[in-house]
């Protein structure tokens, strides 16, 4: 009895085993291939422009690279008022965004998560609604509540705060997910700590990455925005930039040029801050243990 127990056992040793599958041999080359030219057609297709941008915006016929056209489009205009102005507005929405988003998506996470469905879905609502209805329904409303609201340029900052809702309401929903606030806030009460405390000094640290990515991209799009300020009848740097380009189009791309440029230090120096203070925490962390 015991042998024929043991058969079935030494039988199925005796099977051969499948040999693993293995990948051809030039999959792995063939995929680094593919990206490689994506990566190179997503280049040129990006850069092609830009260059194109900034040889016509820098040159002129018979005289080769000159800032002539730029230096007489700001000639005897009102750019660096105008420049300042765009600044203080991207500044003030982005800090209103944060203000009103950020405790909004903490509370939404901690005390009612089934409803972060129904905020992301009204987070879209802008891109729905064009920019002429808004100023539209807004003129409307304001001209019988407060007639000299609208007269104010700081009137862009809640038109702003919303255009900038979809893309500021994500990337700060991102940051807070990627934390488990919710054992963030468990375990710091556990320790003695006030919610105020663990807000100051565990998450908004924490959230630091997506607080200025969210600053960034709001910052970027006030810098960009033309239709409300026309709409408005404020005067802007897109609305100065549409206004040069009419008459002399290129210092307008050379405007176009060092605004792109000019955000791309931006993102880069933010990126560098995060990447240094990452690289700090991780070294302070491991010298530790």
């Amino acid at each position: 009895m015991a042998a024929l127990e043991t058969a079935p056992e030494t039988l199925r040793e005796a099977r051969p085993k499948a040999a693993p599958r293995t990948k051809p041999a030039g999959a792995p080359k063939l995929q680094d291939t593919a990206r490689i030219i994506i990566f190179a057609a997503a280049l040129v297709m990006f850069f092609i422009p830009l260059v194109a941008s900034a040889a016509f915006g820098f040159t002129l016929p018979g005289k080769g690279f000159t800032l002539e056209p730029l230096t007489d489009a700001l000639a005897g205009t009102d750019f660096a008022a105008q420049l300042f102005t765009t600044l203080e507005l991207a500044v003030l929405s982005t800090l209103g965004s944060l203000v009103l988003l950020v405790p909004t998506l903490l509370f939404l996470h901690l005390k009612a998560p089934k409803m972060l469905r129904l905020t992301e879905w009204l987070s879209v609502v802008p891109y729905v609604v064009p920019a002429i209805a808004l100023v539209g329904g807004a003129n409307l409303f304001f001209r019988n509540v407060a007639p000299s609201f609208l007269v104010s340029t700081y009137s862009l900052v809640p038109f702003y705060m919303v255009l900038t809702l979809p893309l500021v309401y994500r990337s700060l929903d991102a940051g807070i997910r990627a934390l488990d606030v919710q054992t963030l806030f468990a375990a710091s009460a556990s320790l003695g700590a006030k919610p105020r405390q663990t807000l100051l000094h565990v998450v908004l640290p924490n959230m630091r990455a997506a607080l200025l990515g969210s600053a960034l991209l709001s910052c970027a799009m006030v810098l960009g925005e033309y239709a409300l300020a026309s709409l408005l009848l404020h005067s802007t740097f897109p609305v100065f930039m549409v206004q040069v380009g009419m008459n002399q189009p290129r210092a307008a791309a050379a405007l176009s040029f060092l605004t792109i440029l000019a955000t791309w230090l931006l993102l880069a120096s933010l990126s560098s801050v995060t990447a240094r203070r990452g690289t700090k925490k991780s070294t302070t962390k491991g010298g530790s243990r």
